[in-house]
């Protein structure tokens, strides 16, 4: 099989893309996804990814490809957990303070900003809606996010996510307690769960 058409075929199988690093993995060379580009076969997304022409790929995925510094947070994160019924507007993604790279020039994402040692806590790994990996808080972080930005936020979420979290046979809610005390939100957490149980 020719490059060209091993590129096709893979990207078909992929949600209609492919990053530099799987093409070397089967064998094509850089040169045959420039070339492909130039064709017009495919189109650069961004450095190291690619998608078929008419198609977007997966959205999550694209915007964070080459960032190991974006999480998907609060609003987004809780609709990609299951905890949300509406779609996000805009990206809400968590960067650490001294972040600097093209999400900030993103009209599209809302950025918030925290210190690196609370960056990791709660990040996990879910499939996107394509079914491509893409890190986000888990439920516990999203919750303490939400009211630790309350003001900024709609309340109506904040709701339905703290009621189907409470429903839900995966609570922790000794985590959600561990979490709010490293954020700050310990008491209006313990407010919050008390009125709706």
């Amino acid at each position: 099989m020719k490059q060209e058409e091993l590129v096709l075929t893979t990207m078909q199988k992929n949600f209609g893309m492919i990053t530099t690093k799987e093409a070397e993995e089967l064998g094509i060379f850089r040169k045959t996804l420039v070339r492909m580009v130039t064709k017009k076969l495919i189109e650069r997304v961004k450095r190291g990814l690619y998608v078929l022409p008419n198609c977007w790929g997966d959205e999550y995925y694209n915007l964070v490809y080459s960032s190991n510094y974006a999480i998907f947070s609060h609003a987004t994160a809780l609709y990609l957990l299951g905890f949300s019924e509406r779609v996000p507007l805009s990206y809400d993604i968590t960067v650490p303070f001294g972040y600097h790279a093209s999400l900030q020039n993103n009209k599209d994402v809302s950025l918030y900003y925290v210190n690196k040692e609370l960056f990791n806590l709660g990040k996990i790994s879910v499939d996107s809606p394509q079914g491509k990996s893409i890190f986000v808080y888990d439920i516990e972080r999203c919750l303490c996010d939400m009211i630790k930005d309350i003001n900024n936020q709609d309340i109506e979420i904040i709701r339905y996510a703290f009621k189907t979290y409470i429903s839900s046979s995966k609570k922790n809610f000794v985590k959600l307690r561990e979490y709010a005390k490293k954020l700050n939100v310990e008491g209006e957490i313990n407010k919050y769960i008390e009125i709706l149980m």
